[in-house]
């Protein structure tokens, strides 16, 4: 299985699922319920802006910063990166923005730049005319020909070169034009430097191919143009200028790292465009100039705002990934988990340097879009909406249709997110995986869609009164009926689960509050282990060679964790003692020495779980019943052993230094 698994009611053997009747405490599954766990919005591919904020307050350097969201990667200079068609270098006037696409345009000046405003217009690279007042512009595809109203004068009428070809109206450095859908209509934005380019879509782009994103008939592409890199970088607007220096400096480098990837992506493929980047999502959010975010103006980024700042004091540098320019994804919000393109992506390619992995920074009060947020639904709730949904032709319009739903198994990445995970439902009446994607009335992909059981969540909740629906794709399943998020015992039952070191004590349920018997804690501590073999048999008379425990005690045995109740009985059956389980845990380790001298005043000198108590009191694995008290003779509960077993998989150190290390360490 890939990575984490997050299991709601699964009752697994090995790698598959055990079906188990439900007891009769758990029949009654319209008083059970199921708790969804979802963090924030976005992709998470890549840097999370809210996480490079938190980091950035945390004191990371954007370097630092970055070097955690794209993986082995080093700074580079982004000259090196020039292929032919396009050159980096500051100064080349390279970089070409598609704005929108339009019937027609207004280019109007600004009211500070009132009669001092002129422009250059050619056509074909033909001289048209200058312009001092607003240009208002339409393609006339009949003709064939730009009509460029000026003063009420065409400045194409006659001319030839305003055939079949774009219009580009030229600004020096200290220009400004707004650009209009219509005359004194409403904004498109404002922009400066370079060229606004206007190309229809029956003229052909520069790779001497006719463009498929410019529409069509009357259509044209409105570009801001000729654009070196920095300038272009002047005008992306990302995140809030706001924020702590580090953070925008790791936003230009991922900004124009990804510009710069895009591009070399496009000229070394058929893209037949005359454009290089959108100025949307679609690549990333170009706002030209806009004094809003330039409140004392642009020329040159004179007014020193702290955007322009970190362009400039990260001049020339990209993520470089062994010599090439990385894809630097980015997003506003991961969850509190990175992922990797194929968890969001259909079809996505993994790449070396975008891991999927914990992003504490993401959470916190700085991230509007992140917050732990709970869903709870009863299994009638759950079951029904299953029932109900009916998924696109040609997918069977009761694939999800399974009765009573008896358990949950999200083979999950661990960014939780679940769009094209493997998400197999056991119910009363069937077990199905869900699979299938359709796009345009025609299964595109045979393989897992856990998208669709999302879907049919979210549409079932939203159907009935008073419900709260799921937000994203991005959410966990709290692992059993009876273990909920504001319990102690959550996460470390939620890893046990995820690691197949428990599989409940029914489909349904943990029993947290049930006490752990010997035989039960024997089988965590092995399947902890990664389920090691024993030469021997169990040496004692009371665990029977068929029964679930005895790979487990044999192991125990012969590597001296247990010496049995007597030297011929184990007493699988009976109830942990919380010294017995310190002792346990403790020879778990290797034994190793403790530092610490008194603990409790319930734990005497010389008892056999003394150096157990001693060593868990220093690496934090208990904190005792109260200040003064560890009750060594009293029972331990599930909760209390999965909370144990949890803090000692996040403390590697706490093993002897001889040990092998399990491979469910958390750390």
């Amino acid at each position: 299985m890939r990575q984490n698994i997050f299991i709601l009611t699964a009752w697994l053997c090995s790698t598959t699922i055990c079906l188990s009747p439900l007891p009769a405490s758990a029949t009654d599954s319209a008083e059970q319920s199921i708790t969804f766990v979802g963090g924030g919005y976005g992709h998470g591919i890549g840097m999370s802006q809210y996480g490079a904020l938190g980091r950035s307050e945390a004191g990371h350097t954007y370097d630092q910063i970055l070097s955690f969201y794209y993986d082995g990667t080093v700074l580079s200079d982004v000259e090196a990166f020039g292929d032919g068609t396009t050159d980096f270098a500051e100064g080349a006037d390279d970089i070409d923005v598609l704005l929108s696409v339009r019937t027609q345009v207004a280019v109007s000046t600004p009211l500070e730049q009132v009669g001092s405003w002129e422009l250059e217009v050619t056509a074909g690279g033909q001289p048209v005319g200058t312009i001092t007042s607003p240009l208002d512009a339409t393609w006339d595809s009949g003709a064939g020909r730009w009509i460029a109203m000026n003063a009420d004068r065409d400045l194409c009428d006659g001319i030839s070169a305003c055939e079949n070809a774009p219009l580009e109206l030229a600004m020096s450095g200290e220009e400004h034009v707004v650009l209009e859908q219509w005359a004194n209509g409403p904004n498109i934005g404002k922009y400066r430097g370079g060229k606004i380019i206007l190309h229809p879509a029956a003229v052909n782009g520069p790779k001497g191919t006719l463009p498929s994103r410019c529409g069509g008939g009357n259509s044209f592409c409105v570009i801001h143009g000729d654009l070196d890199l920095q300038e272009y970088l002047y005008g992306v607007s990302e995140i809030p200028f706001s924020w702590p220096e580090e953070a925008l400096k790791a936003q230009v480098v991922a900004a124009r790292s990804y510009a710069v990837s895009r591009v070399l992506a496009r000229n070394a493929s058929s893209w037949p465009e005359p454009f290089d980047l959108y100025d949307s999502v679609s690549d990333q959010k170009y706002s030209g100039w806009d004094e809003d975010n330039y409140p004392g103006g642009w020329t040159d980024c004179a007014d020193g705002t702290t955007w322009c700042a970190a362009v400039d004091a990260t001049d020339d540098l990209i993520v470089d990934y062994e010599g090439e320019v990385a894809e630097t994804f980015y997003s506003a919000s991961n969850g509190g988990a990175t992922a990797e393109p194929p968890d969001v992506w259909a079809g996505g390619t993994t790449r070396p340097y975008l891991l999927a992995k914990e992003d504490l920074f993401d959470s916190g009060d700085h991230n509007p879009n992140y917050s732990i947020r709970e869903r709870t639904y009863t299994i009638s709730q759950v079951s029904a909406w299953l029932n109900s949904y009916t998924p696109p032709s040609p997918i069977p319009s009761d694939q999800l249709h399974v009765g009573t739903v008896q358990s949950i198994l999200i083979d999950g990445p661990p960014s939780g997110r679940v769009s094209f995970a493997p998400i197999t439902i056991v119910g009363s009446d069937k077990t199905v995986t869900v699979t299938g994607r359709v796009s345009g009335g025609q299964i595109i992909d045979d393989g897992p869609y856990g998208f669709r059981f999302y879907a049919a969540i979210k549409e079932g909740c939203q159907a009935t009164p008073g419900c709260d629906p799921l937000i994203s794709t991005n959410f966990k399943i709290a692992s059993f009926f009876d273990v909920h998020p504001d319990q102690y015992f959550y996460e470390p039952v939620t890893w046990m689960a995820g690691s197949n070191i428990t599989t409940g004590v029914s489909p349904t349920l943990f029993a947290p509050d049930d006490y752990v018997t010997r035989g039960q804690l024997a089988t965590f501590l092995w399947r902890f282990k990664d389920r090691p073999s024993s030469a021997l048999p169990s040496p004692f008379v009371d665990v029977a060679i068929d029964a679930f425990y005895a790979m487990s005690v044999a192991w125990m045995a012969e590597t001296g964790i247990t010496t049995g109740t007597t030297a011929s009985t184990f007493s699988p059956n009976g109830f942990v003692t919380r010294g017995q389980a310190a002792a346990f845990l403790w020879r778990f380790a290797g034994s190793p020495d403790s530092t610490v001298v008194n603990t409790f005043d319930d734990v005497e000198n010389g008892r056999y779980y003394t150096n157990a108590v001693r060593w868990m009191v220093q690496w934090e694995i208990t904190t005792g019943t109260s200040p003064i008290t560890f009750d060594p003779e009293d029972s331990l509960t599930r909760g209390q052993i999965a909370t144990f077993l949890w803090r000692l998989a996040g403390q590697p150190d706490a093993f002897h230094p001889d040990s092998t290390l399990p491979s469910f360490m958390r750390t």
